[in-house]
């Protein structure tokens, strides 16, 4: 993978509307560049979770850096209770460390709308993640105000594809989730 001094610039197609379906939420994540994408669709999730749970890398966020010629982005399986069924849902998804917390991009392939795991933590904070093999609870919560501007400056920083997905999703604002370990927060 090219380091982050030698990049290409971030691959992406002309301004066009919003990604409404999976094809299109899917060319956008990948640069215009899915014919690169291997892994897809439910079954290239469940085979994905299962690495990341056994692994903690992510060959789907691997495929989507790579034909965007971005660095890999850490992933880790995010826990949260269903809004609406009170069953417990999972996802894979690239994280961002800002200071002690871990923070995820609800960018639903720029999508229109949130994603689902968004609305659950909206509705329930309690979270469990998976990072690195190790899984522990978690309290998660969506940025807002002046936490939002500051986080968002800092991912922007971290990853050039942040602005992009705001971008994108516009005039949504991109859910940025704090994540809090609660054994840090329980010292």
């Amino acid at each position: 993978m090219p380091s982050p001094t030698t990049e290409r610039p971030l691959v992406r197609p002309p301004a066009e509307p919003r990604p409404t379906s999976a094809a299109e939420k899917e060319r956008f994540s990948s640069g215009g560049r899915s014919h690169l994408l291997i892994l897809r669709g439910k079954w290239g999730l469940a085979i994905d979770k299962a690495i990341v749970w056994t692994t903690g890398l992510s060959l789907v966020t691997a495929q989507y850096a790579w034909a965007n010629g971005a660095p890999y982005t850490p992933t880790l399986m995010l826990y949260t209770v269903g809004a609406r069924t009170g069953a417990t849902r999972s996802a894979c998804l690239p994280f961002f460390r800002v200071g002690d917390d871990l923070v995820l991009r609800g960018s639903n392939g720029g999508g229109p709308t949130d994603p689902h795991w968004v609305h659950n933590v909206r509705a329930n904070p309690k979270s469990w993640i998976r990072v690195a093999r190790r899984t522990r609870e978690a309290r998660a919560h969506v940025a807002q105000g002046e936490e939002w501007e500051r986080l968002y400056a800092e991912l922007c920083r971290q990853s050039r594809s942040t602005k992009a997905y705001q971008d994108m999703c516009a005039p949504r604002r991109l859910p940025l989730v704090v994540l809090r370990d609660e054994a840090r927060t329980a010292r």
